[in-house]
């Protein structure tokens, strides 16, 4: 008897896979490739397109701002926490107090692939969180504080569709992925231009 919840389509089960599981599984030979130079290499040009575009749209030195420039900032930040919670806590309960540990450790395809669906949308939030608050606090401090408000609004609402995208995979995930790359990389490339312009 096939376990609760099995019913899935032959695409939730195949998006498990990659082509590089694939290839190992047919017996191809698998070799170990460094992102080393291709990160780097993606990195720069990401960040000198974006600092190109803030080149444009921001101007002026490191400067202090009035208090009432940090109204929508401060209102998207408890956004971000309140989202950031909402995750961990769609984790906690999935894992904790709605489902029998004979689920959560089940090794049925669509049970696995709902729980790295949670795990990987609190992964993902966690592995950027520290990379967008680096850049969006000097940001919002010293650059812009009204632009990085609605910055991290637009962040935030990126962020709520990665659950709901990854089942898809690629290259559908990356209308939540890239896109928050982008607002990092151009908070980035402004404030480097308006320290250089100071």
């Amino acid at each position: 008897r096939r376990p609760l919840g099995h019913r899935s389509s032959v695409k939730q089960q195949d998006s498990m896979n990659s082509p590089r599981d694939l290839k190992a599984a047919v017996g191809g030979e698998v070799t170990f490739q460094s992102g080393t130079v291709p990160g780097l290499i993606k990195t720069v040009v990401e960040f000198g397109i974006f600092t190109a575009v803030a080149f444009f749209t921001e101007s002026g030195p490191l400067t202090h701002f009035p208090a009432k420039d940090y109204k929508v900032f401060c209102l998207g930040c408890a956004f971000y926490f309140f989202v950031a919670y909402w995750f961990v806590m769609r984790q906690g309960t999935t894992k904790a107090a709605l489902n029998p540990p004979e689920v959560v450790n089940s090794t049925d395809q669509v049970i696995v692939a709902k729980m790295k669906n949670i795990d990987r949308t609190v992964g993902n939030m966690l592995e950027q969180m520290p990379i967008f608050f680096l850049v969006l606090v000097p940001y919002a401090l010293w650059v812009n504080p009204i632009r990085a408000g609605y910055l991290v609004f637009a962040y935030v609402a990126l962020t709520i569709l990665y659950p709901f995208l990854y089942d898809m995979g690629a290259p559908i995930l990356f209308a939540s992925t890239f896109p928050r790359y982008f607002i990092a990389y151009y908070m980035a490339g402004a404030l480097m231009l308006t320290s250089l312009r100071t």
